[in-house]
């Protein structure tokens, strides 16, 4: 498939409760994995994954991806674990290649071809992190600043 059609599709639905993390846990590092929801993604109308994983975690792997782009490396790969699951790769992760990039899981539901614009596919992972970072501050009634380099993550 050309790489000027593929269209990525990442949406997310929360699993746990906005009333389920008690007052006294809402600043806890603990509760990165209690926020928890389904990511999906498809690419070109194909679902390619679809699991439940701690959405908070993930938010703070995108926020730290973001940071390192804003720094001038552009190219920089993402890649998502998860405490979770020890799988020993990323979960997820976007490997960028001169001006294009492919997304890659160890979970795809499907086999899909995939090769992006680079700035294309930065522009939706970014866009993600606003949306949900602004629904999990809503959802739960968390501030995210409060969980910022106080959660555990792997060192890329």
């Amino acid at each position: 498939m050309d790489k000027l059609s593929s269209k990525v599709e990442l949406t997310y639905q929360f699993t746990s409760d906005g009333n389920s993390i008690p007052n006294e846990l809402k600043n806890s590092p603990s509760v990165a994995l209690r926020i928890e929801g389904i990511l999906t993604i498809k690419i070109n109308n194909t679902l390619y994954f679809q699991e439940d994983i701690a959405l908070l975690e993930f938010y703070l792997y995108l926020l730290r991806w973001e940071q390192l782009i804003n720094k001038g490396n552009y190219s920089q790969e993402f890649k998502f674990y998860s405490l979770e699951f020890d799988e020993g790769e990323p979960i997820i992760s976007l490997i960028p290649f001169g001006s294009s990039a492919r997304l890659k899981t160890i979970w795809e539901v499907n086999k899909v071809y995939n090769v992006f614009e680079l700035d294309y596919i930065v522009n939706e992972l970014i866009k993600l992190k606003e949306r949900l970072g602004n629904d999990i501050e809503k959802h739960f009634s968390v501030r995210l600043q409060t969980f910022i380099g106080k959660v555990p993550l792997k060192n890329l």
